[in-house]
This record gives C-alpha cells, sequence and structure tokens, in this order.
C-alpha cells in the first residue's frame, strides 16, 4: 500500500485561513448576545465553516493498495479499480476535485467518469499505479472524446478477437 498526500498551493492556505476567520467573526456575534439558541447556532457555523475545509485540508490524500485507487478528501471517498483507468492527463482545470492544488492529474476511469487529483510526488503515483503509458494520451488526441474513442476500439477489439 503506497499512500500519496495531496500537493497544496499556497492559495488552498489563504482561503483556509480566511475561512476560519470568517467563521470564528460570524460565531462570535452569537455568543456574545447568548442564550442556547445562539449557542447552537455558533457551533453550526463553527463546524461547518471551519471544521469542514479543515478536515478536507488534512485528510486528502490518494491511495494505491493491490488493484485499487482509493482517493479520501475529508467526508468523501472514490474506489477506483485501476484497471478500469483508461487515461491520465496532467491539467490546471480549476474544476471541484480532491486535488488541493493546480498542478494536476486528470484521472478518466470507467464509463466516462473523470476525477482530479494533485498527488505530491506525481511520476511516483504514476508508476504506483502501473500507469505510464496512459500519461498524455488524452492531451495528444484532444479531450475526453479521445478516451471514449480508445474504449470503443479496444471494446471492438476485443469482440473481434472473440468471434473470429
Amino acid at each position: 500500500m503506497h499512500v500519496f498526500k495531496s500537493k497544496i498551493d499556497n492559495w488552498v492556505l489563504v482561503c483556509l485561513l480566511l475561512s476560519v476567520s470568517a467563521c470564528l467573526m460570524g460565531a462570535s456575534v452569537p455568543l456574545t448576545v447568548g442564550g442556547i439558541a445562539n449557542y447552537v447556532f455558533a457551533a453550526i457555523i463553527l463546524i461547518a465553516g471551519a471544521g469542514f475545509p479543515i478536515w478536507i485540508y488534512v485528510s486528502t490524500r490518494y491511495i494505491v493498495s493491490g488493484d485499487d485507487l482509493k482517493i479520501i478528501s475529508g467526508p468523501f471517498t472514490w474506489n477506483i479499480p485501476i484497471q478500469s483507468i483508461v487515461s491520465l492527463q496532467e491539467t490546471q482545470i480549476a474544476a471541484t476535485s480532491p486535488a488541493l492544488s493546480f498542478d494536476r492529474l486528470q484521472i478518466t476511469y470507467g464509463e466516462d467518469k473523470v476525477i482530479i487529483v494533485s498527488p505530491v510526488d506525481k511520476e511516483k503515483f504514476i508508476q504506483k499505479l502501473g500507469k505510464e503509458k496512459l500519461i498524455g494520451s488524452a492531451q495528444r488526441h484532444g479531450t475526453k472524446a479521445a478516451a471514449k474513442d480508445s474504449r470503443k476500439k479496444a471494446k471492438k477489439n476485443k469482440i473481434n478477437r472473440n468471434n473470429p
């Protein structure tokens, strides 16, 4: 089993600090007013606005174990069979994903599923996946359409081999 932490850009730290600061300021108002309802409201603000981002920040990691890639980010978990990965592509897309950096890898797997990760050591991560030959394949041919075409060709070749 190999565990890869997410690479973390400075902008993520700034956003995290701003979020925690805003939540502390927002929770201070109901706390100064007092009352059980205000205390509950302040706790909700702190848990949702500060606790959740901190949880994602400290827990985002990628685990390559046997035949599976497990991605953990806060309360979210993805289990991807390594055999289902059809392409890896370096990207800087700003899409929501379990990646705390813009130095990212886009993983296309299964039937048109995509997830974006940002391991600290991308080369070692790709090596442990055993997918060195797939890196940049979608980049050379365009977009997700290239990965879809390669899946269709693989299925067609498999059918042709089974029906001589």
